[in-house]
């Protein structure tokens, strides 16, 4: 494991830890039934759910990212690494404050847009590359598509955050139930759980 990929590792603890003491904090100021809180809070369940699913799946494909000796001596991989410290961080912020849904779902919103970049950087890191063009031209469409999807997830948060009205209405469950439905597509058609059981990573 080399540096990145430990700080990738250590970001998805804290990240999943500042959502563990943020709901904590919250939900300790309840009274009665937590799960009849939950219910009717049922926007907070669904970006919870998405924080844990999205940040793991997140993980595994950035723990394979910095495991790509190939990049090691060119300038795109501490670009990139610079983006994904800034996206950690948003992801971070936004876990601790998901008890304020509109305000959770806009960190998320920057978080994702950061990450965009990223990908963007990685593709173009590909596409100047002649021989890297032909050779990795899966990996290239693979995160073309990720560019896409970063962009449904975009809209669908600020879907939620009421940029649509009235054609959608503010905090509309409805818009996280589809960004959660975009992500079960994503994870079905990557390779991120596939890679981590059938292909073991060339950076351990």
């Amino acid at each position: 494991m080399n540096l990145f990929q430990a700080a990738n590792g250590a970001a998805t603890f804290l990240i999943l830890s500042a959502l563990v003491a943020g709901l904590a904090k919250h939900f300790d100021k309840i009274e009665g039934s937590l799960g009849k809180y939950i219910w009717g809070h049922r926007p907070l369940l669904y970006l919870a759910l998405f924080i844990v699913l999205f940040r793991i799946k997140t993980f595994l494909d950035d723990h394979r990212h910095f495991a790509e000796s190939y990049q090691d001596q060119t300038v795109f991989r501490y670009i990139g690494f610079i983006l994904a410290i800034l996206s950690w961080v948003f992801w971070g912020l936004a876990a601790y404050l998901l008890p304020a849904t509109s305000r959770a779902a806009e960190l998320m919103a920057i978080s994702i847009l950061i990450s965009t970049l990223w990908v963007g950087v990685h593709v173009i890191e590909i596409l100047v590359d002649s021989e890297r063009r032909s050779k990795e031209a899966v990996i290239s469409v693979m995160r073309e598509k990720w560019v896409l999807v970063n962009i449904g997830y975009v809209l669908c948060l600020v879907a939620y955050l009421g940029w649509f009205r009235p054609l959608v209405a503010e905090e509309e469950p409805g818009a996280l139930l589809i960004l959660l439905a975009l992500l079960a597509f994503d994870i079905l058609t990557s390779r991120s759980f596939r890679n981590i059981i059938t292909q073991p990573s060339r950076g351990n």
